[in-house]
């Protein structure tokens, strides 16, 4: 028996890294699970991944940043489904420089996708948890939100906009038994390493697998408890005193 038995569980930007993790780690503890991404061949490897805990996976591919695509990927949840429990927000990219070079396309590429897109899909699932009695939203932030590097500017305001959106939502959900809660990665492992010379290149990492723990160890709490903020990170990587 897994202590998601039953639920449904949507991940966005599930088709690799932490939001693949999150969604395989979900999927073992019981959660029948929406998938979405843009990638349709990594979408379809997570939905293969999973279909053995999950037989009744739905893969999405969406764009989100595209609002019409965000709305069919809620329709679909709902014709397959009739609720959703859990919303996991995980979907990100990342680009950046110095201000004074930084481009207009990448700081709203940044920031739709992080942000934006984060807020569409809250909406959307907030309608169906208030209608249903109530439901858990799970956003992945940064420790970027508070502990910002140089050539940050989108992500950093990306992340730290998301903790704002959190703790809206976690106060209009309180009546209507909706929780919303943010986890602040470290650095984590990718699927893809990072650019030779990036700040955190050679700085101590977390595996997928630990954060996706994390997440669940949110989505697995009682629905009078809500796990509103969490930072995790591996015990060396610079944090306090960074920034």
């Amino acid at each position: 028996m897994g202590r998601l038995d039953g639920k449904i569980a949507l991940v966005t930007g599930s088709s690799r890294s932490i939001g693949k993790a999150i969604a395989i780690a979900l999927a073992k503890e019981g959660a029948n699970l929406v998938l979405a991404a843009r990638t349709v061949s990594g979408l379809e490897a997570t939905a293969a991944s999973v279909r053995s805990a999950s037989p009744e996976a739905l893969a999405v591919p969406t764009d989100l940043r595209i609002e019409s695509q965000i709305d069919n990927l809620f329709n679909k949840t709902m014709e397959r489904f009739g609720r959703l429990d859990i919303l996991v927000n995980n979907a990100g990219v990342f680009d950046g420089g110095p201000i004074d070079k930084l481009t207009t396309a990448a700081w709203d590429n940044v920031i739709g996708v992080n942000l934006r897109a984060a807020f569409l899909c809250t909406r959307a699932a907030f309608r169906i948890m208030k209608q249903q009695g109530g439901g858990r939203i799970i956003n992945i932030g940064s420790i970027s939100a508070s502990r910002v590097r140089a050539g940050n500017a989108p992500y950093s305001s990306a992340k730290s906009g998301l903790v704002g959106l959190t703790h809206t939502t976690a106060l209009e959900g309180r009546d209507f038994n909706i929780t919303c809660g943010i986890l602040h990665p470290g650095n984590v492992e990718r699927d893809q390493k990072p650019a030779e010379g990036a700040g955190w290149a050679g700085e101590p990492k977390m595996s997928q697998e630990e954060i996706a723990a994390a997440c669940v160890y949110m989505a697995c709490q009682p629905p009078d408890v809500n796990v509103l903020e969490l930072i995790q990170l591996p015990k060396d990587q610079p944090y306090l005193g960074r920034g």
